[in-house]
């Protein structure tokens, strides 16, 4: 604890860099989760219409999840090497291309090789260093009594993003019903959408400043690389992101491509109609994000982090036995109220309690683990459906993320910003 002790102590720079930077990150966000939402409904009802089987679909979205795990690894690992302007266009291609080839290709292997580098997961392990980037970045240029604010409309135009692909994925039905497209062409054509908007994110991020990249705090920087093993916040580093993969595992169990793929398969749903309840989601969120600073004032970053996320996850649990579609996406919308809530806290509370120097080393080990998390999560509930639905994954998520609530809140509750 001596070293939270002495970080209450340590004064926080207050300086702000170019004031265009935080609402470029913003437009990032939107533009690229529109393209992760369009991707997490049409992901999985494009593959089973080219004839890929429910566990070749896990393997898929794992290669997707272990890829982002990888890429997290080396943007890290050569933060004081790369800009994050640089590492944020890069990110962004890769991801595009991805795209492409999930497009002109039926071939399972490739689409695997293609997942490795991309988003076909559509979960947040894809963005391959983009959490951690757009933290380390929002901190450099915004002060830390401003940064659960920032955070929060970081999010909100993340949810607006997602609500926004939601919305393009719903086209796909009204090319196909009511314009008589071929499924295949109708499927392509929003795909292309998706590749187009990460073009476009590539061109937001080409517009950051150098201040957006986190400065040292002593004037000699003795090495390129960077070392989580020698950091002087080395334990709650370890302790937190240890504790985010164990939550990034459940999470990675009930992403809203396995969503669809429930609605769609239980309920019988289309992708329109999945398409109008995730915009319902992502606009309860936008609600909660917008309270998440006044709420987190009043309650403290860590218990506003925790107490939110165990409402959500006793909703999860309770959806998998809902019977019929209306319950279930009463529950859904409900869990949806409190889900995000915990993310610009989650993010405020860790650049809180580190340096401005461990900033992308806490960022990217936090991202890590929970990369690391959602890797095997994907695969396993395509092998527990592959036989039958059940309601298996929904249960183990919720219960894990109620465990990994509880776990945080026990570790860290004396922890001051």
């Amino acid at each position: 604890m001596s070293y939270f002790a002495s970080m209450r102590s340590t004064a926080i720079p207050t300086s702000r860099g170019p004031a265009l930077d935080p609402y470029l990150f913003y437009a990032g966000r939107f533009i690229r989760d529109a393209a992760r939402s369009l991707m997490a409904i049409l992901a999985v009802i494009y593959l089973a219409h080219i004839g890929i089987t429910n566990t070749q679909i896990g393997v898929i979205f794992g290669a997707s999840l272990a890829g982002g795990f990888i890429l997290s690894v080396v943007v890290m690992l050569t933060s004081r090497a790369f800009s994050t302007r640089s590492w944020s266009m890069v990110n962004m291609l890769i991801t595009g291309a991805a795209g492409i080839v999930f497009i002109l290709s039926n071939d399972f292997w490739m689409l695997v090789i293609g997942g490795l580098f991309g988003s076909y997961a559509a979960s947040g392990a894809h963005w391959g260093g983009m959490m951690q980037l757009e933290q380390t970045g929002i901190a450099a240029v915004v002060p830390q009594e401003n940064r659960t604010k920032a955070y929060s409309i970081l999010t909100i135009a993340s949810s607006a993003g997602r609500a926004g692909g939601a919305l393009l994925a719903g086209l796909s039905t009204l090319l196909i019903v009511n314009f008589e497209w071929n499924p295949t062409d109708a499927y392509h054509t929003l795909l292309w959408i998706y590749v187009v908007l990460h073009l476009i994110a590539t061109l937001a991020y080409l517009a950051l400043s150098p201040a957006s990249h986190p400065q040292s705090q002593s004037e000699s920087q003795p090495t390129l690389l960077v070392n989580p093993l020698k950091a002087k916040a080395r334990r709650p580093i370890i302790m937190m992101s240890s504790l985010f993969a164990f939550d990034s595992f459940a999470g990675g169990m009930v992403f809203e491509s396995f969503l669809s793929f429930w609605l769609f398969t239980k309920f019988g749903l289309s992708a329109a109609a999945i398409g109008a309840i995730l915009i319902a989601s992502h606009v309860l969120n936008i609600a909660s994000l917008a309270l998440a600073p006044s709420v987190s004032r009043r309650l403290g970053l860590l218990n506003t982090l925790v107490f939110t996320q165990v409402v959500s996850n006793i909703a999860l649990i309770l959806f998998a036995f809902a019977p019929t579609a209306i319950i279930a996406i009463a529950l859904w919308l409900t869990r949806s109220l409190f889900d995000e809530m915990d993310v610009p806290t989650r993010q405020a509370y860790m650049m809180g309690i580190t340096e401005t120097d461990e900033h992308p080393i806490m960022a990217g080990t936090a991202n890590i683990g929970r990369g690391l998390g959602r890797i095997p999560s994907a695969t396993v509930t395509g092998w527990l459906w592959a036989g039958a639905l059940t309601i298996t994954p929904w249960i183990a998520a919720g219960t894990i993320k109620l465990a990994y609530d509880f776990a945080i809140w026990l570790a860290f509750r004396k922890v001051k910003v």
